[in-house]
């Protein structure tokens, strides 16, 4: 899939009311070798924070689903921790934050390209899209 690709097909789980996690875990479950109504169930407790305020679930989702994309990861927890602070490290680059009380407290998200394209203007959106462009750069896909 583009990129592009992908970051439609979160949307449009976002917009059938899926929390970020879900949206995530749904649009790259190809990629984890799972089905959509287990990306679904493994993403359910992940929104709002872990329903606590604390990683959001555009972040703690690409953290799984690389660890699926970079089977490097489970052998090694220096590789596992390297992959995840790049993940975590081009997050905050865009958005400051890691936490969901955090990132809903921005008053200002600037979209991306592609986040204005789909016409994505909601706050969930637009870190769902910006996640899925990370993701999508770091395992390959264009």
């Amino acid at each position: 899939m583009t990129t592009r690709e992908r970051c439609e097909s979160a949307i449009r789980y976002r917009k059938n009311g899926a929390n970020c996690a879900q949206s995530l875990l749904a649009a790259f479950a190809d990629v984890m070798g799972i089905t959509e109504a287990q990306a679904m169930a493994m993403g359910a407790g992940l929104g709002g924070g872990v329903r606590s305020g604390n990683i959001c679930g555009a972040v703690n989702a690409p953290v799984m689903i690389l660890g699926c994309a970079c089977p490097e990861m489970a052998g090694s927890k220096a590789k596992a921790a390297e992959i995840t602070k790049e993940f975590q490290r081009r997050f905050t680059e865009r958005f400051r934050h890691l936490n969901c009380r955090e990132l809903l407290a921005e008053k200002e998200l600037q979209p991306t390209d592609t986040a204005l394209e789909l016409a994505v203007g909601d706050h969930c959106g637009l870190l769902i899209v910006s996640a899925a462009e990370i993701l999508c750069g770091m395992i390959g896909e264009k």
